[in-house]
């Protein structure tokens, strides 16, 4: 019998603050992809993909 997994889904309705913290960690040269992403940010993991498609950005 094979494993299920489940995870999390990354769409969110946006959330207040959203647009100021990706700009601010866009301006400051930063990736969505790097490691420490969900620190500077201070948002989970699939909140910190959303906040990448909502910049249009693609560096997984």
């Amino acid at each position: 019998m094979s494993n299920l997994y489940f995870s999390g889904h990354e769409k969110f309705h946006c959330r207040q603050f959203w647009l100021k913290k990706g700009y601010d960690f866009v301006q400051a040269g930063h990736k969505f992809s790097d490691k420490d992403a969900v620190v500077d940010l201070g948002v989970g993991k699939n909140m910190v993909g959303s906040i990448r498609d909502l910049f249009g950005q693609k560096d997984h």
